[in-house]
Parts: C-alpha cells; sequence; structure tokens
C-alpha cells in the first residue's frame, strides 16, 4: 500500500529509450541510484500457481484511489480517495451489499492511505499530510508530521498497540518510482506515544505496510522496493533487532494483514515484479538517465494490470495466492478483514472489492482461454 496510482502501461524499455533522449538535453539526474543483483524472480507454481480467484470479486464501493478500509463499531466502511477525502458508506456494510453509497467524512489536506481506528478515533496516514487523528465530529488533529529532524514525507500504513501507534513513512521521494529506481532504501518506521515521535527503524526500502508479527514483541514491515517483509522486535528481550521474515517476494509487497480467526498473514502485491526493471538494477548509470525524464512521465512506470494477494504462514512462507490475470481487479493495495469477508482496496480500478477468504490450496488453475 503506497500510493500507487494505476495508469496507462508504460513499458520499461520505452522509458529507458527515452531516458537516453532526455540525457543529451538535461546535464543532471535527481537520482543517485546504487546497483543491486535482486534474486530471480520465484516461478508461479506449487502455492503461486495463477487462479482466478478475486476475478469475480464484488463491489462494495466506488472511490477513486481507494488504497485501505477501516470499520467503525456501527459496521460503517471508511476509505481514502484520491482527491484527499476519506470517505464512509451511509449504511452499515452487510454480508451481501454492494454498490453502497457513500458520503464525505472529512478533508486530510494529504493522499489518506492507512486508516485504523483507536476507539473511537479514526487514525489516517495521509501522504504529505503526516499522522492524524479524526474525532467521530470530524474534527481533525495532526498528530506528527515530522520525525528524526525530517518532515514525514509519506506516511502509508499503520497499526494500534497498546501503547504506541506505529506508522511507516515510505520514502523521502514525491514520486514512489523513484525510491524504486534509486534504491537508497529511505523508508522509516515510527512509533508515536503520548505526544512524541521516535524512528524505531530506517533504511527501509519503500517501507510501506504494517502489521503485528508472530509474537506479542514484534511487528512486520513490507519493503516493497526489496520485495520482502522485515520482521522488527519493538521490545523484549530483543528489542531494536530486525531479521527477514519473507523475501523474493513475487511483487512489489504493500500492505500486510493478519488472518482473521487463522494463522498467517495476507500481504496485497499492488503489481507483479518487472524482470526489465530488474536488470536495470544492475546498471546505475542507465537508472540515472532514466532520471532526467520529466517528473510526469516518470510517474508513469508501472506494472501490469493484474491481480495479487499471497497468504503467508507464521514462518514467512507463501502457502497461498490469489489472482486475477484478467486486471479487473488490479493494483491490490490491502486485505482488510471484517465479518468474515477481506475487503480489498484496489484504487486503479476506483473501487473497494470483497472475497471470502475460505479458499483452499492448492487453487484451481485458470482453464485455457
Amino acid at each position: 500500500m503506497f500510493g500507487f496510482v494505476r495508469r496507462h502501461p508504460l513499458a520499461t524499455g520505452g522509458l529507458v529509450v527515452g531516458a537516453a533522449v532526455a540525457a543529451v538535453a538535461t546535464a543532471e539526474s535527481p537520482l543517485d541510484p546504487v546497483a543491486w543483483d535482486p534474486p530471480a524472480r520465484p516461478t508461479m507454481t506449487g502455492a503461486l500457481t495463477p487462479n482466478r480467484s478475486l476475478t469475480d470479486a464484488d463491489t462494495v464501493v466506488e472511490v477513486e484511489g481507494a488504497e485501505d478500509t477501516a470499520f467503525d463499531d456501527a459496521g460503517r466502511l471508511y476509505t481514502g480517495g484520491a482527491d484527499g477525502t476519506v470517505y464512509r458508506t451511509v449504511e452499515p456494510v452487510g454480508a451481501g451489499d454492494t454498490d453502497l453509497a457513500v458520503e464525505s467524512f472529512v478533508e486530510t489536506g494529504g493522499r489518506p492511505l492507512g486508516l485504523a481506528f483507536d476507539g473511537e478515533d479514526l487514525l489516517v496516514c495521509a501522504g504529505s499530510a503526516g499522522l492524524l487523528s479524526v474525532t467521530p465530529d470530524g474534527t481533525v488533529e495532526i498528530l506528527t508530521d515530522r520525525a528524526g529532524g525530517r518532515p514525514v514525507t509519506d506516511a502509508d500504513d499503520l497499526h494500534v498497540t497498546d501503547d504506541a501507534v506505529y506508522f511507516t513513512d515510505a520514502t523521502v521521494h514525491d514520486h514512489v518510482q523513484q525510491e524504486l529506481l534509486e534504491l537508497r532504501d529511505t523508508g522509516r518506521l515510527l512509533s508515536y506515544r503520548d505526544g512524541e515521535v521516535t524512528v524505531e527503524l530506517d533504511g527501509l526500502g519503500l517501507a510501506s505496510g504494517v502489521a503485528p508479527g508472530p509474537d506479542e514483541d514484534s511487528l512486520l514491515v513490507a519493503e516493497t522496493s526489496r520485495y520482502r517483509v522485515t520482521r522488527y522486535y519493538h521490545r523484549g528481550g530483543r528489542a531494536g533487532e530486525r531479521e527477514p521474515f519473507a523475501t523474493n517476494l513475487p511483487g512489489y509487497p504493500g500492505s500486510i494483514d493478519r488472518v482473521a480467526d487463522g494463522d498467517g498473514y495476507w500481504v496485497a502485491v499492488p503489481t507483479p515484479r518487472d524482470g526489465t526493471l530488474d536488470r536495470l538494477h544492475g546498471s546505475p548509470w542507465l537508472v540515472r538517465q532514466l532520471g532526467k525524464l520529466p517528473d510526469e512521465v516518470l510517474a508513469r512506470l508501472d506494472g501490469d494490470d493484474y491481480g495479487l494477494l499471497l497468504r503467508l504462514n507464521e514462518a514467512g512462507a507463501i502457502v497461498d495466492s490469489h489472482h486475477d490475470p484478467t486486471g479487473g481487479v488490479s493494483g491490490v493495495t490491502s486485505g482488510t478483514p471484517h465479518e468474515g469477508a477481506l475487503y480489498l482496496g484496489s484504487p486503479g480500478n476506483g473501487r473497494v472489492v470483497r472475497v471470502r477468504p475460505e479458499w483452499s490450496y492448492p487453487p484451481t488453475a485458470p482453464e485455457n482461454d
């Protein structure tokens, strides 16, 4: 979950050609990339075998840019719009309800991404605005927009514990694509408690989702640009330590959510990995030339219109996956469990969809077209 706004797909190869032209006309590049040789992409077999279990998902609400969802005690669904507004359903969401009406709840002054309730108050990670708290009557308070001597540029996702709010600051860049290309790992995990903000962890590669770990002493953080999930111990005997939890994922991980009434995690994958981009990471000079392209062109760097949701077990292994190769449900950025169903943000499709997670493994492979 990291503000992936899906636009017209643009082949990375085309960007490379454009960069060669731009290199002649522009002397400086805003990117200072590092070289990386990423691991070979996993094969889409076994637990990753393609299927169509997301294809017929029900549309619950239509909101352009819907990244995440949260539910209040009355059962109303909240989601953020690309226009900076948090919307909510007029009525509680029932198990079979579709195409529900929404109303404007509050303007955030940023791009509302991660949402979570802390009691009656709605907490919002708003890109460019910081961490916000919203009372039931719609009063907005900025809890923090700075940490560690720098602005919170891209507040992305959050997790509320009994004594703190942990949230991610994805990148210092204005466009996530710059972080994806540069690989300077400028993401952070922050905590907010008693009016104070602490940098818990830095050096993260496009820090997006955050969720409770397999034990009460740790948290999981998605590092989107590095195709991995990192485990961070925020308390206990290993406080301050980090270790890999899931690595070499088949796409760019977004949000992470606990499986309701079961072991493991749902990991939303906004787009599968791009082989050309993987190869570009070995050529910092060429990536630097890409940085010379206008922002509006670079922002169109995008992946396939493909829906992908992973299930990890308590050890971080992929045990199941759910797909929509048709692109009807694509750019999945979140998977929020609620009353026996899973609500997926699909910002590029302009909607929140609902699926039933009672899928069995192995999933059924798609029929031949």
